[in-house]
């Protein structure tokens, strides 16, 4: 790797993330539920002036602390209330998470090794695609690995490092990881100081109950933690009592012990996520778990970190009855390390590449292709979709009536992912490795590219764009737009609801005396028992699965 010394990887790894992460970010409009819930909490903090507390329909949301809340409301106050605003933290995020990865993998074997490591992170699908969203998890997961990674380095043999350094090595680990931690918390809730905590306890276990730092270290590591938490959770205890506060630990417990709006399923269900959505790392993982005699003590070390971490999110992820593809997005880390710990000593021929690595990577990513593939001919026959569903999804069935272009050759795309992966396949076969893996992961990240910029817009159009073309034209009006027998934070975000509005429950709206235009939105399936159940309501129009009325003023 003589030849790639002089390559400047971090200037380089810049210029990639900003290419890759920036460019069309408001390209779609957000999606219900979780990008348009943040960006409206960022939309109210500017508008309430109020950044202490994360608000919803101006209103106190005991559910997320407000540190990515106060970076999209800054991004916001730069350019604007809009989607590219919302995204732009998170391709930030990206960028950063980039680095962070050059600069862990450069300290653990060379800087060859944390590019690669970068490299195979945003090639693979959904951590790329995350870096595109206006999602708190990337945030989240970036504090939680950094926290994990000083952590780690209080597990290292260290008896060759002067007892004066040591401690001095030791006491900045500390406290770096219990501010990181302390981050976390402040971003998603208790759980990353949860998450954090039991990864130590299985490292615990994987090292057979072996003390792994002292008790001074504990101490130091809960008081750095505490004091960061408390910049935010202190204050809001202090200025506005235990009530808040309260709210917020009942719904993180609710999130853990119940499936939350229908969000459930089977136990597997992170396992086949992580597995099918971290292609192409999702293949090579298995090689870089076990520990060789050619590598380095610091790796080694790493590796059981990563373990625990990869064995806690699927665990608590499972049980927990909440399943959301992004609740298991902390084990893109140690997936795309085992990754690139295999990749890497295979181009130094110190790994060999196994015939079921070929089968994995060409029968998943062929899956991934054909779906590809298959998109655009199916939004050419969306009649036959539509009859298949009809009987058993009304409001699905509707959505698929949107006119939305599309060209069967569009289907080349996927098509010719698959030849890539069968070119890179071939590569590998013929030994060339280094050659194969380059050819695997740029057409990988190439084809995220073209997916996210020029079908993401048009699958968009069938979930919900009906209804924002809806919210967008009463944004003008001083009204209040309400949705009707399902959850939806889009009225409030492209409705643009000011705060003069005085908030009322959908009862209220429906059934009291309101001086304002009061509307409601409905799903296709529930059009006839609302019109019979409330009498004031006037149907307006019908849209692509979505039903607008307006509340009759007597």
């Amino acid at each position: 790797m003589k030849c790639l010394d002089k390559i400047p990887y971090k200037l380089l790894l810049i210029l990639i993330g900003a290419v890759l992460f920036i460019p069309y970010l408001g390209n779609a409009p957000l999606f219900d539920w979780d990008e348009i819930n943040f960006a409206e909490s960022a939309r109210e903090m500017l508008i309430s002036g109020n950044y202490l507390q994360v608000q919803i329909d101006f209103q106190a949301f005991a559910e997320k602390p407000p540190f990515f809340i106060w970076m999209q409301a800054l991004s916001m106050k730069l350019f604007g209330v809009n989607e590219f605003a919302a995204r732009l933290p998170n391709a930030l995020i990206g960028i950063t998470s980039m680095l962070a990865l050059l600069a862990i993998g450069k300290r653990l074997k060379d800087k060859h090794f944390g590019a690669l490591w970068a490299l195979i992170y945003v090639s693979s699908f959904l951590p790329h695609f995350y870096f595109k969203s206006a999602l708190i998890d990337p945030l989240f997961n970036l504090f939680i690995f950094t926290g994990i990674y000083f952590a780690s380095k209080l597990t290292e043999n260290d008896e060759f490092t002067a007892k004066k350094k040591r401690r001095k090595i030791r006491n900045k680990a500390v406290f770096y990881a219990g501010l990181f931690i302390g981050l976390a918390v402040l971003t998603k809730g208790p759980v990353g100081l949860l998450l954090f905590s039991l990864t130590y306890l299985v490292l615990f276990a994987i090292s057979r109950f072996k003390r792994l730092n002292k008790l001074w270290e504990m101490i130091y590591f809960g008081i750095i933690c505490l004091t960061t938490i408390s910049v935010w959770y202190g204050l809001e205890w202090y200025v506005n009592g235990p009530a808040f506060l309260e709210g917020f630990f009942q719904r993180h417990i609710d999130l853990l012990t119940t499936s939350d709006a229908g969000h459930g399923g089977p136990f597997f269900y992170h396992f086949l996520v992580l597995f099918l959505g971290c292609f192409p790392a999702s293949v090579f993982i298995f090689g870089g778990i076990k520990n060789h005699d050619f590598s380095t003590g610091l790796l080694h070390n790493f590796q059981r970190w990563m373990l625990s971490l990869l064995i806690v999110v699927l665990v608590v992820f499972s049980l927990v009855q909440t399943k959301i593809i992004h609740y298991s997005s902390l084990a893109y880390f140690p997936i795309t390390f085992f990754a690139s710990y295999f990749i890497y000593y295979l181009l130094q021929g110190k790994r060999k590449w196994r015939w079921y690595h070929a089968t994995l990577f060409l029968f998943i990513g062929i899956v991934w292709g054909t779906a590809i593939a298959l998109v655009p001919v199916l939004g050419k026959n969306t009649d036959v979709l539509v009859g298949i569903i009809n009987g058993n999804d009304p409001f699905a069935a509707a959505n698929l009536q949107a006119k939305v272009f599309w060209s069967y050759y569009e289907s080349i795309y996927g098509l010719s992912y698959i030849l890539v992966l069968v070119i890179a396949g071939v590569l590998f076969a013929l030994k060339h490795i280094r050659l194969g893996v380059a050819t695997l992961f740029i057409g990988t990240c190439i084809i995220i590219q073209l997916v996210v910029i020029l079908f993401t817009p048009r699958i968009e159009k069938y979930t919900q764009d009906a209804a924002i073309q809806f919210y967008q034209e009463k944004a003008s009006e001083q009204c209040y737009i309400q949705s009707l027998g399902f959850k939806s934070y889009a009225p409030l975000f492209y409705g643009q609801k000011a705060i003069e509005l005085k908030p009322y429950t959908t009862e209220e709206l429906l059934n009291e005396y309101i001086e304002e235009p009061v509307y409601f939105v409905s799903k296709i399936d529930r059009k006839d028992e609302y019109l019979e159940k409330y009498p004031q309501l006037e149907l307006i129009m019908e849209k692509n699965g979505f039903v607008f009325y307006q509340k009759r003023q007597y």
